[in-house]
């Protein structure tokens, strides 16, 4: 048994950043398998933003945590981002390479050509070349497969980011947030082939988030509270309730506030607008004022989704794996509502017990839950 002593937090890992990683990686599982009743649940039912937000949020507080402690150790950190990113690149191509397989058999057992259209992997066998290219640089993207090329290119954004925010914090939130005003005023994004609307999350818009990370990750390990303010407070909780309206109102799409910016009033998520943004800001706010710490340090049952978010690399790649192959059963088999359920009970299930088995051969069976390596970030 797991002693929940040893996951207190120390000053190399703050245990409730691997809790909220842990659950946002079990909500974009949930999202991303086919219906059922708990994807009806979820945050983005609720908000402007949803899962993905808090997934490259907390990649950047990680982030600082792993690379901004080794004081003179710069080019070295430097490295170790690099390596992180080819980790992340090449284990993006093996799930895509598992994926694609997945549904290619599920087309050879249907007869069903369709079915690798609507799971937009038609490219592969209609043009290969262009889609080996595409593979390679990332911008072959299909339903599911878009986060993991976001974050590899955050992360060889990365070097850039940190030695901003080491030099002067707000010189790196005055770069990363000019670089997201110029892509939302100009339609800036990366060059993709074959396809160039490939980059579902734009990462140009998305690298802000990731430095407020970066930021917020620099200000914890040095101990500097959030200070609370109850107008802030206010003005967040009025906010969560617009949204809120918002979205189960009908409202979205629904209005158009011309000449003003687009990036200001809608709600889209692959250039990360400013109300998904301020959306996720206020919740960020609002749950800093809680002492999730002091509330899940010690504690036996919330070690499952903090030993996900610890290992937040196998437990998502195995989960849009499991997704897959979801889609690829509800294809083959038209499930009930309760056979989608425990569809998605049973890959949580597995995500789990897949970090608790690299927890447990990472420290040892006698000291499995120990603090954590930051450089996992």
């Amino acid at each position: 048994m797991t002693s929940p002593r040893a996951v207190r937090a120390s000053p190399a890992r703050v245990v409730s950043v691997d809790f909220w990683r842990g659950i946002a990686l079990a909500i974009i599982f949930i999202d991303h398998m086919p219906g059922g009743f708990l994807a009806r649940l979820t945050p983005r039912n609720f908000g402007f933003s949803d899962a993905a937000e808090t997934f490259v949020f907390l990649a950047g507080i990680a982030a600082s945590f792993a690379y901004f402690k080794r004081k003179g150790e710069v080019v070295r950190d430097l490295f170790r981002v690099g390596m992180r990113a080819f980790t992340l690149y090449t284990s993006h191509i093996v799930v895509l390479v598992l994926c694609g397989g997945i549904i290619a058999y599920t087309s050879l057992v249907t007869q069903d050509p369709r079915i690798l259209e609507m799971m937009q992997f038609d490219l592969v066998t209609k043009d290969p070349v262009p889609a080996l290219v595409g593979i390679a640089t990332l911008t072959f993207q299909p339903s599911n497969l878009n986060i993991l090329p976001l974050y590899v290119v955050l992360l060889a954004l990365a070097p850039i980011l940190i030695l901003l925010v080491r030099r002067d914090m707000r010189l790196a939130l005055l770069v990363s947030g000019g670089l997201y005003l110029a892509t939302q005023l100009f339609a800036l994004t990366l060059p993709s082939y074959p396809n160039p609307d490939a980059w579902f999350f734009n990462p140009l818009a998305w690298q802000f988030l990731f430095t407020l990370g970066l930021c917020c990750g620099m200000r914890i390990s040095r101990g500097e509270p959030v200070r609370s303010h109850w107008a802030l407070t206010s003005a967040a909780i009025l906010f969560l309730f617009v949204s809120l309206v918002v979205i189960h109102g009908g409202f979205v799409g629904a209005y158009d506030l011309s000449p003003l910016p687009r990036f200001l009033w809608e709600q889209d998520k692959t250039n990360l607008s400013l109300p998904r943004l301020l959306h996720f800001a206020a919740l960020v706010y609002l749950v800093t004022r809680l002492p999730i710490e002091s509330w899940i340090s010690g504690k036996q049952a919330p070690l499952p989704l903090i030993f996900m978010g610890r290992h937040s690399l196998p437990v998502f790649s195995l989960g849009v794996v499991l997704a897959m192959v979801g889609e690829g059963l509800k294809i083959l088999y038209a499930g009930s509502e309760g056979i989608d359920i425990f569809a998605v009970v049973l890959g949580l299930g597995l995500q789990i017990g897949l970090a608790w088995t690299l927890e447990w051969q990472r420290t040892g069976q006698k000291r499995a839950g120990a603090t954590a390596d930051p450089a996992t970030a």
